[in-house]
């Protein structure tokens, strides 16, 4: 086993992923590996260098041990002045007179200094560790390569962008990895893995033809985090939390949960059945085949939408969405469901977005959540799941019925609910018609829950939740836990989860 480390001396990360916009975390073993691969072209490296290069590329993936991010340095746009794309001025001979003289190019002439200015990006991280590790644990490191890699990590000086200064060295000893590499597309993260020397001496040469100087193909991996054993804890029906985050469309309130998650309910439904073909299983659409509704003991598919609330300047705009898939579904069925949703195309790599659409109000755009970190807190699924002792309403939850008895019965109706979905009874719930969270709106805001024959459901509560130990989620009560409400989420001093 060996380890490549690298260190940031300044505490933080500079680098963007595919949107500039957007700080990358954790660094992507291909930018590694490009950062090692310039500094062997730029020093004129020997032979014993490049041949250490390509026996790197020749490993599988690596895996890769980082810790979260303590904060995201928000980005900034700052116009900067680009590098001139040809001469300033150029000499001619006038054919008529044969005097020479100096013609000025229009971009010198039209500005002062010969330049334009255009928007620059420089989103950060600050990591918890100042030090990442790409691990390989299976691979040997001859002592000739180990020689010639310690030279190339010597000379590389920094990773992205310039000010993001680093210290890269060979470990023989690196702790145990947070994201391990792994075949499987559908739950993972996504990173940039290894190319080849030859690959990106092609892509090197065609962009500086093109003027360009950035990478344009890149070679993806997928990763997700070990498994590792955990502590017995009392679990909901509902086992994982798929995230899907907003890329386009119109800005949408927390109040919109209720139709916003009927409109991607239907939508699953409608893909399973076009592109998975018939029949929609129970566990998605809530019914079986005869129509009738689900006795399924661990319940069906959830759908609920993710606000942005629980911090300082929350405002309870819906970031994302997200599917709570039930206890008894196999991956492969999840993967069929995400296919669906999220079609492979093969011109691309990628995976086509679900477009949503809204009516008058557009479309929504939506994309599987593949970033390890995502800098928006409420779209980390981790967020969502605990374990936690205190939990608060994020959504209201919306009671069975009418509570005749007053606050009393409805505290019953509460308790009775985390009994419903496999959660122990908690010790104590606390009704209220206000959220703990900032951003969440009242519960009487919230549209009312539909029911069979024009009736409507409308005794809407939040309330907090007091178990005698941690519970893992997600956690979602009520009549409305199908349609995101009654979504609940770890509470902690501050309300911060």
């Amino acid at each position: 086993m060996f380890a490549l480390a690298l260190r940031y001396l300044c505490d933080r990360a500079v680098a963007t992923s595919s949107d500039r916009a957007e700080p990358e975390w954790p660094p992507h073993p291909d930018r590694v590996f490009m950062a090692l691969a310039a500094a062997h072209y730029e020093t004129e490296g020997d032979a014993f260098e490049r041949t250490a290069l390509e026996e790197l590329q020749k490993l599988n993936p690596p895996h890769i041990a980082a810790s979260p991010p303590l904060s995201f340095r928000k980005s900034v746009t700052v116009f900067v002045p680009v590098n001139d794309g040809y001469d300033l001025f150029e000499i001619k001979k006038d054919t008529k007179t044969g005097k020479k003289k100096m013609i000025l190019f229009q971009s010198t002439a039209s500005m002062p200094l010969g330049r334009n200015r255009q928007p620059r990006h420089f989103p950060a991280v600050i990591p918890e560790s100042d030090t990442v590790y790409l691990i390989w644990p299976d691979a040997e490191l001859p002592a000739e390569h180990r020689a010639a890699l310690e030279r190339l990590c010597a000379k590389v000086g920094y990773l992205g962008d310039t000010s993001s200064l680093v210290q890269m060295w060979v470990e023989d000893n690196p702790p145990p990895p947070t994201l391990v590499s792994t075949d499987e597309r559908h739950y993972s993260s996504r990173l940039r893995v290894f190319r080849t020397l030859d690959e990106l001496k092609a892509d090197y040469e065609r962009d500086n033809q093109a003027g360009e100087y950035r990478p344009r193909t890149f070679k993806w991996g997928y990763y997700r985090e070990p498994e590792v054993e955990k502590p017995p804890t009392p679990t909901s029906h509902f086992t994982d939390l798929l995230v899907l985050r907003r890329t386009a469309g119109p800005t949408l309130d927390i109040t919109d949960t209720l139709w916003l998650a009927k409109t991607l309910r239907d939508a699953a439904i409608g893909l399973w059945d076009e592109r998975i073909g018939p029949p929609v299983p129970e566990w998605l659409s809530g019914h079986t085949p005869e129509g009738e509704r689900s006795r399924r003991e661990n319940g069906h598919l959830a759908f609920v939408a993710l606000p942005n609330v629980g911090h300082q300047y929350a405002d309870g705009e819906l970031k994302g969405m997200a599917l709570a898939v039930p206890q008894g579904v196999a991956k492969g069925e999840q993967a069929l469901l995400l296919d669906a949703l999220f079609p492979w195309d093969e011109q691309t790599g990628e995976a086509r977005p679900l477009e949503l659409t809204l009516g008058r109000l557009g479309v929504w755009r939506l994309e599987q959540e593949t970033r390890s970190f995502p800098r928006m807190v409420t779209l980390r699924k981790s967020v969502w799941l605990g374990p936690a002792e205190r939990w608060a309403t994020v959504t209201p939850i919306v009671l069975d019925r009418y509570p005749k008895n007053g606050e009393s019965e409805a505290e019953e109706m509460a308790a009775a609910a985390c009994e419903r979905i496999g959660l122990p009874r908690p010790r104590e719930v606390v009704l209220m018609p206000g959220s703990l969270f900032i951003g969440v709106p009242p519960a009487r805001r919230f549209p009312p829950l539909p029911k069979k024959f024009g009736k409507t459901l409308d005794q809407h509560t939040h309330a907090l939740l007091i178990f005698d130990q941690p519970v893992r989620g997600p956690v979602l009560l009520g009549a409305g836990r199908y349609r995101g409400y009654g979504l609940c989420r770890p509470w902690r001093s501050g309300g911060e989860a």
